[in-house]
């Protein structure tokens, strides 16, 4: 009966620690998965900050080639655009504008964009745009590649500086 009794000890212990373990490796596998989890959602939060960017990138070049009138485009560059980024964007803005009968029309023909983050939440983007611009019906065609930065002002990406850095 001793034997018995001491089997059957013996056989709850071995369950009760084997249990233990099976309780220990359950608690450090959600661990594992609740740390994935968390870097999941800050990657998730990085390529959504920087797909807005890439959008607001691309919505200012194409406004800055677009077929709007010039006082338009610096009212919607006054929005989209630091102090800073305007002064870069339209560096005759106030002196005064010669009127002519020059019929002038952009086309976007194409946009590729490169980036990287920079300081503080700010995004550097080289982006190559290849314009046709008829004026008067003749038509030419320009490639560019055009440097703007983005900077985080008040929840919105705002851009800092515009640069035409060569025509390709």
């Amino acid at each position: 009966m001793k034997k018995v009794i001491f089997c059957i000890s013996v056989v709850t212990l071995l369950v009760i620690v084997v249990c233990g373990y099976l309780v220990q490796q359950s608690r450090a596998e959600e661990r594992s998965v609740k740390e994935k989890m968390q870097v999941m959602v800050q990657e998730k939060k990085a390529v959504n900050v920087q797909s807005k960017a890439t959008d607001v990138n691309q919505a200012f070049l194409r406004m800055l080639f677009g077929n709007q009138s010039m006082e338009d485009k610096q009212k919607q560059a006054k929005i989209e655009t630091t102090a800073k980024g305007f002064a870069m964007a339209f560096p005759s803005v106030g002196e005064p504008q010669k009127e002519t009968d020059l019929q002038v029309v952009n086309e976007i023909d194409h946009i590729e964009m490169y980036h990287r983050e920079g300081d503080a939440g700010s995004y550097q983007f080289l982006t190559v745009i290849e314009v046709t611009t008829s004026v008067n019906n003749i038509r030419s065609t320009n490639k560019m590649l055009i440097q703007t930065i983005l900077v985080k002002k008040k929840q919105q990406f705002l851009v800092d500086n515009v640069l035409i850095l060569t025509n390709l």
